[in-house]
């Protein structure tokens, strides 16, 4: 009986034994797999970091072109605005020195309206011509620097328009690469 019981005893300590072993080897498994689960959320975190920095980086970078060109355009826009209203003063300046003019040609024309009616009408309506027709060119003259104005403007727009949509165009073309080029992580 005692060698029943001792055979006994061996096998428990045995299943005893066995049971450990296999409790550790569980263990180191689960360890195995927690540093593995580790080591991959570490290369993830790194590319996540990698990724947003580069994100970053192109959204800068497009953000700073961008703001040199509405700059660069303000600063067009600026310089037209002031050609602009110089030319407009020198038509002003021209028109009230016509006028000048035209009210000194009035003052001399009336001892000939006293003396000849008929040629002083005549060289009045003469001067009111070409008085009418010196404030037509100056007006002229106006419309043209407006029109000419305009059309750098809307050139200086379009190249604008044009370097931004290189801009936006190249910041895209820059992502999809940093998107194409991360690793996708994998599906268990």
């Amino acid at each position: 009986m005692e060698e029943q019981s001792t055979r006994a005893q061996e096998s428990a300590r045995q299943a005893q034994e066995s049971a450990r072993q296999a409790q550790e080897s569980a263990g180191r498994r689960l360890q195995q797999q927690a540093r593995e689960a580790a080591k991959d959320t570490t290369r993830v975190a790194g590319q996540l970091t990698g990724l947003g920095t580069e994100t970053l980086t192109v959204c800068t970078d497009a953000a700073q072109h961008a703001l040199r060109d509405v700059l660069e355009l303000s600063a067009q826009v600026t310089r037209e605005r002031a050609r602009l209203m110089t030319e407009w003063q020198q038509a002003n300046l021209d028109a009230m020195r016509e006028m000048q003019t035209v009210a000194l040609r009035w003052a001399t024309l009336w001892p000939e309206f006293l003396r000849d009616p008929i040629r002083g009408y005549q060289r009045s309506l003469e001067q009111s011509i070409e008085a009418s027709h010196h404030v037509l060119g100056l007006a002229r003259r106006n419309a043209e620097t407006l029109a000419q104005s305009c059309q750098r403007l809307e050139r200086a727009a379009d190249d604008t328009t044009r370097t931004l949509g290189e801009t936006f165009r190249e910041a895209s073309t820059k992502m999809q690469d940093v998107y194409a080029r991360t690793d996708r992580p994998r599906v268990a």
